[in-house]
């Protein structure tokens, strides 16, 4: 592939891909926000019906921890069943017609059930924890479930990767069927300093699912590791491996994680004090017709958490800005770190993101709103197009033309 030098778009599909990458997109961006809006009309539905009344009265018990536990699971098991599983399903319907996933029906519910079982027992602790807040500490009731939660935060990012993710795919020592992989990923660690041993090095078996690439590092301190999913090792090119892997070590090396923890932390504390004084005023506003007297009660619970979705939903173009700058800066990092260690590293990463969006059949063209409000990545288009012409080594030795992330001269 020769050097890329014109203004044409770099990241291209043949039309027919293009058409189903824009068939695709809409329908992505429609599950998005019907997921959204689902969400909220089922739970303004429960409220201004009564049936939040009649649950409530359904899960009776002498216990108060039982009554709220009990409440909790069907809340949630109703909005995972008449809102999230639908649009899984359908999403899952045309995934299986392009050709990006191949798993089969039984396959992909039991992977929901998994899914759901998680979502139960994660969700109704919390919402058990959350109600005892409010009947204990009515106004600092959401700064006591802030502080609780940082420990949950950070107990997260140690062992999720560990626990959860082998329960929907296999992993398998990377050394064990791509040793020469095991050895170029040691120059990369190497070069990153992100300090993985090779026995932290493993093959995820995505085949059986799907044809979509990727690789990642997770994990943090003893639980660190890379992945590469058995359909990149055996579809994409050495060097663009590298590219992808030297990518996710730069969040290692420029604190990626360490921010988006600090951030998420931060951005907890004023989600959940903007929830509660959302909630006191949608009860304010509609408590008298809905019945609810206090958001301690069973019903006040879906207030509570009406008004968190709605302020998620409106805060959704915030932390997909962060990330999109983040991961801009992971990529800028992963070109840098691979120059000296493959032999063109604009056009290895040209040619990666060339690969990652034929394989997902990204939309070349997203319109810049659907980017703004829904994408925590940059569009393929523009994160081809910026490798393209990111050549810092080719410049004179200026401030300006330097390398952002290691020294001029380092191979």
């Amino acid at each position: 592939m020769p050097k890329i030098q014109s203004a044409a778009p770099v990241y291209t599909l043949a039309p027919p891909q293009a058409a189903l990458a824009h068939h695709l997109a809409l329908l992505r961006l429609a599950l998005h926000f019907g997921v959204e809006l689902g969400v909220v009309l089922l739970l303004v539905l429960l409220l201004e019906s009564g049936l939040v009344q009649r649950l409530a009265r359904r899960v009776e018990s002498r216990r108060p921890w039982a009554q709220t536990a009990l409440f909790a699971a069907a809340l949630l098991l109703l909005l995972d069943c008449c809102v999230l599983l639908p649009a899984d399903a359908l999403l899952q319907h045309a995934l299986l017609r392009v050709g990006i996933s191949i798993q089969s029906w039984p396959g992909w519910l039991r992977d929901q059930s998994i899914a759901t079982l998680l979502l139960l027992v994660v969700g109704v602790p919390i919402l058990v924890f959350a109600r005892w807040l409010l009947a204990r500490s009515p106004r600092r009731a959401w700064l006591w479930f802030w502080l609780a939660s940082i420990p949950v935060i950070l107990a997260a990012a140690l062992v999720l990767p560990q626990i959860v993710e082998p329960l929907f795919d296999h992993f398998s020592p990377l050394a064990a069927t791509h040793p020469e992989l095991v050895a170029q990923f040691e120059r990369v660690v190497a070069r990153t300093g992100t300090q993985i041993p090779p026995e932290r090095m493993f093959l995820m078996q995505a085949s059986v699912k799907g044809n979509g690439l990727n690789a990642y590092v997770s994990g943090i301190g003893p639980t660190k590791r890379i992945v590469v999913w058995d359909t990149t090792a055996n579809r994409m090119p050495q060097d663009e491996i590298l590219f992808i892997l030297a990518h996710e070590s730069g969040h290692y090396v420029l604190h990626h994680l360490a921010w988006g923890i600090a951030l998420g932390i931060a951005g907890t504390l004023a989600l959940l004090w903007l929830t509660m004084r959302l909630a006191a005023s949608l009860l304010r506003w509609r408590g008298r017709r809905w019945r609810i007297e206090s958001l301690a009660s069973l019903p006040g619970m879906v207030v509570v958490l009406l008004a968190l979705v709605l302020l998620e939903i409106v805060s959704e173009p915030i932390g997909n800005s962060i990330s999109r700058a983040i991961e801009h800066q992971a990529d800028v990092y992963g070109q840098e770190a691979i120059h000296g260690i493959v032999a063109d590293p604009q056009q290895t990463a040209v040619a990666a993101f060339q690969h990652l969006g034929q394989a997902w059949l990204e939309d070349p063209h997203p319109s810049a709103f659907v980017v703004f409000w829904t994408y925590d990545h940059p569009a393929i288009q523009s994160r081809a197009e910026f490798a393209a012409h990111y050549n810092p080594w080719s410049i004179p030795s200026t401030a300006s033309g330097h390398p952002r992330y290691f020294p001029p001269d380092q191979k």
